[in-house]
């Protein structure tokens, strides 16, 4: 079977740069199609990508031995199509707008999944025990088509210790704004209040310096082992 055949679009570019890695592998392991059903074939099944896309799973080949089936080259394409690689992704990307950096995202849904699950839990959950949720809300995000794009972060908040308010000045200045059920360590309307400027900051909110203060003391009352 020619497999190298002059023609365009992003199943052409495929298969001309597998027949180039592989050889008689990749050949055989398509034996049976013509050249022009070949291309049509993974034409099909490459649409909505974009060749940048295409052009990661290629990178990807680089260091397999085998030519990868259909379904495993989508994945080298789209590593979002793996869960758990998406879950560890979304978590190093969170860290990073922790540091004020935008982080690196292969897929915008990876990062609004993030903020379906909420940053906090993220970061404070491993991914057996958030498995189920974060697939379900991945599944839904991917489902979606389009989405909005990633905001840039804002200024990190500043570690506890590190603040101009003193942690009296926190307590008391929650107490004023009739927030000192917060202070109340891992009270319920504590991480509600929490998980809310989370998801505002990830959408691209700004809290000012007082609230950012706060939030900081807030965290810690929740998690004073982690400081």
């Amino acid at each position: 079977m020619q497999v190298a055949e002059a023609s365009t679009g992003l199943g052409a570019l495929v298969v001309n740069e597998m027949h180039l890695l592989y050889g008689a592998k990749f050949v055989q392991q398509w034996e049976g199609l013509t050249p022009r059903e070949l291309k049509d074939s993974w034409n099909q099944k490459l649409a909505g990508l974009s060749e940048s896309h295409v052009r990661r799973g290629l990178t990807a080949c680089l260091t397999r031995e085998w030519p990868p089936t259909l379904p495993e080259f989508l994945k080298l394409c789209c590593p979002w199509l793996t869960p758990e690689v998406a879950y560890h992704e979304a978590v190093r990307g969170v860290s990073a707008r922790r540091r004020g950096e935008i982080g690196n995202w292969s897929h915008p849904a990876v990062y609004w999944a993030a903020v379906g699950v909420s940053t906090v839990d993220l970061l404070n959950s491993n991914y057996g025990s958030i498995k189920a949720r974060w697939e379900r809300t991945l599944a839904e995000e991917l489902s979606k088509g389009a989405w909005p794009d990633i905001p840039e972060p804002r200024a990190a908040l500043p570690a506890p210790g590190q603040t101009l308010a003193s942690r009296a000045q926190a307590e008391a200045a929650l107490k004023k704004m009739g927030a000192g059920k917060l202070l109340e360590p891992r009270s319920r309307s504590h991480r509600e209040w929490i998980e809310k400027w989370e998801a505002r900051i990830a959408l691209g909110g700004y809290p000012t310096k007082a609230i950012a203060e706060m939030l900081t003391h807030a965290k810690y009352s929740a998690n004073p082992e982690r400081t």
